[in-house]
């Protein structure tokens, strides 16, 4: 088995989180407003600009996270889940504000894979934590 099938076996939630980080950047770089019409409503005569950077910045953390936990790099990966938590964070402010009652169902999602990528990173580092501590030479 390639080492690419052991690390989505290993993680599938993260990394299909990851990519529909970088699926959902894509689009929103591309679409801007259009993208989200929850973005769009909360956000008013920013929202366009505001979804295009929005969508740069969320497709450039989902394949950080990715880069990171395929090549066993968290200094990218780490960077990548708090750039995710952003992006999965305002989506959900921005849906459940535009939408209102509309917007809850896709805005608990984002916000539960916001707070998943909060309990990685915090396990990440208690990771390193342990290795630092156990004698290891700190890299995780």
């Amino acid at each position: 088995m390639t080492l690419w099938r052991d690390r989505l076996y290993a993680n599938p939630f993260g990394t299909m989180a990851a990519v529909a980080a970088i699926v959902l950047g894509i689009l929103g770089a591309v679409l801007g407003d259009d993208v989200s019409r929850g973005m769009a409503n909360s956000l008013a005569n920013s929202a366009d600009v505001v979804a295009h950077l929005w969508g740069v910045a969320f497709a450039v953390g989902g394949a950080l996270k990715l880069i990171g936990l395929y090549r066993h790099r968290t200094t990218m990966e780490i960077p990548g889940l708090w750039v995710m938590f952003g992006g999965y964070s305002f989506y959900s402010l921005t849906v459940t504000t535009g939408l209102q009652v509309h917007g809850l169902a896709a805005g608990t999602i984002s916000a539960a894979l916001a707070v998943g990528c909060l309990l990685k990173v915090r396990l990440i580092m208690r990771q390193a934590r342990w290795v630092a501590g156990a004698g290891g030479d700190g890299t995780v």
